[in-house]
């Protein structure tokens, strides 16, 4: 039978409809973790370094370090479309990786500050988040022939508000008004 080892660490109760008993109602499962099946689920590292004034745990936490900083930059040269470079001049290309290099040390301050207060999620799930918040621009024409333009943030989610709360943001950013008066020709026209 395919997935026996995984099948072997689940308890299943199959709950009867109480409209009709010969259909389904619902499905219950939890998992069952012996200790001797909980060490062998969890892998083994074997780390070596060539800095002999390391201990274990200063490998390990290096080690974590390396790994946070590779997934970043992976996300963020999706993100930011950082690779390939298609500049024709140095200098265009310098600037796209300092922005690149600016945009990182946004992130992972971020994350630092998220981490502190205990949420280690990654950018692309922190990006997820907060991207349900939009700007929202509406514009228009008043009574008076003024163009009238509003912009506006909607309002966040809870979990996006808990963000924006544990870094000290507001969580609504901003509330504009802009008011665009017509030409004094077209209000002689009135």
């Amino acid at each position: 039978m395919p997935f026996q080892r995984v099948q072997n660490m689940r308890e299943w109760r199959i709950g009867e409809s109480e409209e009709n008993p010969n259909h389904m109602g619902d499905i219950r499962w939890k998992i069952i973790l012996s200790e001797d099946t909980q060490e062998q689920s969890f892998g083994t590292y074997f780390l070596r370094t060539n800095v002999p004034t390391l201990d274990e745990k200063a490998t390990w936490e290096y080690y974590n370090l390396i790994r946070e900083i590779e997934t970043s930059n992976r996300q963020l040269k999706t993100d930011l479309n950082l690779r390939p470079s298609y500049h024709q001049k140095d200098d265009s290309a310098d600037a796209h990786l300092f922005l690149g290099l600016l945009a990182y040390w946004i992130v992972n301050t971020i994350r630092y500050k998220l981490k502190l207060q205990g949420i280690t999620h990654y950018w692309t799930e922190l990006k997820r988040i907060l991207s349900t918040q939009k700007a929202i621009t509406t514009e228009g024409t008043n009574a008076m022939g003024e163009h009238v333009t509003l912009r506006m943030c909607s309002e966040p989610t809870d979990k996006a508000a808990e963000i924006y709360r544990l870094l000290h943001y507001t969580s609504i950013p901003f509330r504009r008004y802009c008011l665009h008066q017509s030409n004094s020709a077209d209000l002689e026209n009135l």
